[in-house]
Formats: structure tokens, C-alpha cells, sequence
């Protein structure tokens, strides 16, 4: 009876042992080069000065192909559970669309145009908690604080009088990390970000604002130090 039980404590020993070390696993600096495909979608308006009741609206789609540098810290919080905290930062910048206005007197100097609009250096800060499937996988959730340059330009001989303010934003999450040896990984994740409104004037006096949504897929090959 007394070897039952030795054998017993023996064997639920090691397999907390053998479960803690799942979550350990992770834990570590990490470093990380990725490459998302995005996918923006500006959702606005636009309103003539010369009558406050003359507003168009419209959809714009763009898809655009970005890499991006990652850098964080896992903590091991207990057998199955981590944490991540860290930032990502994406040099360059990507088109997200443009859209077309008129005035509300058609062909008048200066009262047709377009609006271009592009991202430029995004970067974001996140934490990651992580639930830990087996030694080598794990599955998380995402929330970030999300920050972007914002370049808007005009065609023709209507500028820009009003620019409006770099993006900010929140972004959520899931994903997946592999663990394809002791410190090289794969992380795969999608995450939809919704950022502030965009708004502006035009020299015509036209006033334009727009609603910016991204959804990222991104793929990850990191080191975990």
C-alpha cells in the first residue's frame, strides 16, 4: 500500500512538473520579423461648403502587403497560462485608398478633385495573454493600442487647408505560436483594428471625414532568446 502511494506522488510530481514546463516553454524575450496582408476599408462622407445639404458618401477597399518588426517579453503564469507584452513597428507605408469629390456647382475651378490617403509608419503596443496546449503550441488573444502617420493629398488645384491628425486606434485579436525547436517559432494571427475618424478641410470649402477599419492577417517567424 505504502509503495502505491509513493509511486502515486511519484508519478503526480513529475506530471506537474512536465505541465509547468509547457507554459516555460515560452517564456523569454522574443524577437520576430512577420509579413501581413491588410486590408483597409474607409468608410466617409464628404460635404459641400457652398450648401450644407450636398454630402456624398462612399466605400473604399485597398489591399496592401507590409512587414513588420516585433519585440516582446512572455512571463509564465502558471502550467498552461502566459502572458505577452511588447510593441511592433512596420517601416514604410501603404495606400489605403482614394475617393473622388464635387463641389455643388459641378465644373467650377477648383470644385472637383480627389483625396489620397496612406498609412505610414504604424507601430503598436500589446499585451498577449496565451493559454498553452501542449509543450510546442499555444493559442492567445490580442488587444493593442495602435498608432499611424496619416499622409493625405489632393489632385488638382484644391488643397488641403485642414489636415487631418495622425490615427490612433485599438485593435483585437486571435492567433496561434508554435514552437518549432527550443527558440525558433511560428506565429500566425488576424486582427481587426478600428481607428479614429478622419476629418478635414478642403481650399473649395468642402469638409470631408471618414471611418478607417483594417483587418491584418500576419505570419511570423520569431526567436525566443
Amino acid at each position: 500500500m505504502n509503495k502505491i502511494l509513493k509511486l502515486s506522488a511519484i508519478a503526480l510530481l513529475a506530471s506537474s512538473t512536465s505541465l509547468m514546463a509547457q507554459s516555460k516553454n515560452f517564456e523569454g524575450a522574443n524577437i520576430a520579423i512577420g509579413v501581413s496582408a491588410i486590408g483597409a476599408e474607409v468608410s466617409g462622407n464628404s460635404k459641400s461648403g457652398q450648401s450644407s445639404t450636398n454630402t456624398n458618401s462612399g466605400t473604399i477597399g485597398k489591399i496592401a502587403e507590409i512587414a513588420n518588426l516585433d519585440l516582446g517579453y512572455t512571463f509564465s503564469l502558471s502550467n498552461n497560462g502566459a502572458i505577452s507584452i511588447g510593441g511592433t513597428y512596420t517601416p514604410g507605408k501603404a495606400k489605403i485608398g482614394n475617393g473622388s469629390f464635387t463641389a455643388s456647382t459641378p465644373g467650377t475651378t477648383g470644385s472637383d478633385g480627389s483625396v489620397t490617403a496612406e498609412f505610414k509608419d504604424p507601430y503598436s503596443i500589446y499585451i498577449m495573454p496565451t493559454y498553452v496546449i501542449s509543450n510546442n503550441s499555444a493559442i492567445f488573444a490580442k488587444v493593442a493600442y495602435n498608432h499611424v502617420d496619416l499622409n493625405v493629398n489632393t489632385s488638382g488645384t484644391t488643397t488641403i487647408t485642414s489636415k487631418p491628425a495622425d490615427l490612433e486606434g485599438w485593435s483585437y485579436g486571435i492567433g496561434s505560436k508554435t514552437m518549432l525547436d527550443k527558440n525558433l517559432y511560428l506565429q500566425v494571427e488576424v486582427n481587426v483594428t478600428d481607428y479614429d475618424t478622419i476629418s478635414g478641410t478642403l481650399s473649395s470649402g468642402n469638409s470631408f471625414s471618414a471611418d478607417p477599419k483594417t483587418i491584418a492577417g500576419t505570419v511570423s517567424v520569431g526567436y525566443k532568446f
